[in-house]
């Protein structure tokens, strides 16, 4: 066990812990769900540390422990996973002998990580400051501040101007107890509502320090499988901030507002270019909710991004209704190869009634279309299992899918995240399965209604997902068998247990003109697969294909 250090006179120690967003379980289980997780650059938190450097009124020490990647690492060989993120905790702890430690918790399903790693902390220092941020805590506040008594208080929204005022006071908790920006034990009692803070001039935020964490950890999330496989550095940059929809399963509202506010152009530009210079980036993810909500800048961007020769893809999706000739133009000189659009249903009863979105299936083929002649990968992003929603708009939302053609579609299970207006909806009408957020995932139901049925849910969706991405996959039907291939390859090598991969690479092969012995093997595995496993025999006689 390392000895506790103390920090410098007049610096002071900053620890963020990162709890796990993934299920250990989905991953360990071999399901023929099972979902690596693709883990995310923490850009939150490295925005707290560079603000906090360049606006503390002392010297400010950072660390950054994330435990996704630790748990991650450790899920497959570990006899006791639980004990042995204590001990991560517990080493950071000693070694690093914070003042303030910042839980940052984004969804439900960190919830329940929280006891281990409050006690953790607690363990060591009962003295350092344990404060917790991001939408869990500005959503679940009352929950989290009786449930986890070494917790002492809640960020509402932001962090960056809170977390800063918090380091500078004389009297940190004193100034928890009584600043709008943080939510406690004392202000639930006296009924105070908590207030924003937000940095409304995204230029003031520095730029990061990525040595802070391990770039190499945070690699594999571009859609384009012609280069995803080769080990490109990714960085993320979210050039905006809020978004003004408001969309029945978002909760970012909460965190971030609805009023976008945005990095200049030039500060766009600026940070892109020495996360070219300094760190080797060679694909830019563009995460911003919303990155065509003010469409000049967004051209502005894009024309200048064309000069750095980097592959650019938007994870979080781009808004339909904003794709026009230009904008198509501009993102193919950008570098864009894959891009996602934010469709979310074929339904117009859907879309209009039950998730409040500004968009018309209508206008859906002719933005494809833009993209496509721009020799663009159009990706889709469908959430389903909705109250409200009935098994004819599952139908719509197939036929739209089909008639459209998209390369690949991501299917999602309605989620009821703590912030959105559908949890309420839920939590008011009795909806949630029940009440442990370590169930929630986009692969499992997690709403029963009259109309859904949660188990029905997960197959119906699992089948919708086979359908439009196997049976029926867009890239098969045009003759597009190279990019097919690549798709199904990428599939099978992540989760070489998946029957309909195996046996749709062979058809992609065989278009190609591919090697026997290659589809052979491929064969023999998807024989293999579902002769011995029910769900795999069952799905392939659904879809009439061989199982002997």
């Amino acid at each position: 066990m390392k000895t506790m250090e103390p920090a410098a006179p007049g610096t002071k120690n900053i620890l963020f812990i990162i709890p796990p967003f993934f299920h250990i379980r989905d991953y360990t289980s071999g399901a023929h769900t099972s979902q690596i997780p693709v883990l995310t650059i923490p850009y939150g938190v490295l925005s707290l540390a560079a603000y906090l450097k360049a606006n503390a009124h002392c010297e400010i020490q950072t660390r950054i422990v994330d435990l996704n990647f630790e748990a991650f690492r450790l899920c497959n060989n570990s006899a006791d996973l639980n004990a042995d993120l204590k001990a991560i905790i517990k080493d950071n702890m000693f070694d690093f002998q914070p003042d303030i430690v910042g839980i940052s918790a984004l969804f439900n399903t960190c919830y329940n990580h929280l006891g281990l790693i409050s006690d953790s902390v607690n363990d060591i220092d009962s003295d350092a400051l344990l404060v917790i941020g991001g939408g869990l805590a500005t959503n679940l506040s009352k929950e989290i501040l009786t449930n986890f008594r070494h917790i002492e208080a809640c960020c509402y929204g932001e962090g960056e101007i809170p977390l800063r005022q918090l380091v500078n006071a004389d009297a940190p908790h004193q100034y928890l107890r009584s600043n709008s920006s943080w939510i406690t034990r004392e202000s639930l009692q006296e009924g105070r509502k908590p207030q924003h803070n937000f940095v409304q001039n995204l230029d003031e935020i520095p730029f990061f320090d990525y040595g802070l964490i391990n770039l190499n950890n945070y690699m594999g999330r571009s859609l384009d499988k012609s280069y995803s496989q080769q080990s490109l550095r990714e960085i993320s940059i979210h050039t905006s901030r809020g978004c003004p929809f408001r969309c029945v399963y978002c909760s970012n509202g909460t965190v971030h507002g609805k009023k976008v506010r945005f990095m200049s152009v030039g500060k766009v530009i600026d940070e892109v270019e020495s996360m070219v210079n300094l760190y080797g980036v060679k694909v830019l993810l563009i995460e911003d909710d919303h990155f065509l909500s003010n469409k000049e800048r967004a051209k502005q961007i894009l024309k200048k991004l064309s000069d750095f020769n980097l592959k650019i893809e938007f994870p979080n999706g781009i808004a339909v209704y904003g794709i026009d000739e230009d904008i198509g133009k501009l993102l193919k000189a950008a570098g864009v190869t894959t891009i996602s659009l934010a469709v979310e249903s074929g339904s117009d009863f859907v879309l209009k009634n039950i998730i409040h979105k500004p968009l018309r299936v209508a206008s859906i083929k002719p933005a494809v279309e833009i993209l496509r002649k721009n020799g663009i990968s159009v990706h889709a992003f469908i959430v389903l299992g909705l109250p409200g929603e009935l098994e004819q708009h599952r139908e719509e939302t197939m036929q739209m899918i089909l008639d459209v053609g998209f390369d690949w579609v991501k299917f999602f299970i309605a989620l009821p995240i703590a912030g959105s207006k559908l949890y309420d909806i839920c939590k008011d009408n009795g909806y949630l399965v029940n009440d442990d957020f370590s169930d929630l995932g986009t692969i499992k139901a997690y709403i029963r209604t009259p109309d859904l049925d949660p188990e029905y849910m997960e197959d119906r969706v699992y089948l919708m997902n086979l359908e439009a991405n196997f049976v029926r996959n867009f890239m098969l039907r045009s003759g597009n068998f190279r990019r097919a291939a690549l798709h199904f390859e990428n599939i099978a090598n992540r989760y070489p247990n998946h029957a309909f991969a195996h046996y749709y690479l062979v058809k992609a092969n065989e278009g190609l003109g591919g090697s026997e012995e290659l589809n052979e093997y491929h064969q023999s595995r998807f024989r293999e697969l579902v002769a011995t496993d029910s769900n795999w025999g069952r799905y392939a006689r659904h879809f009439d294909l061989p199982v002997s």
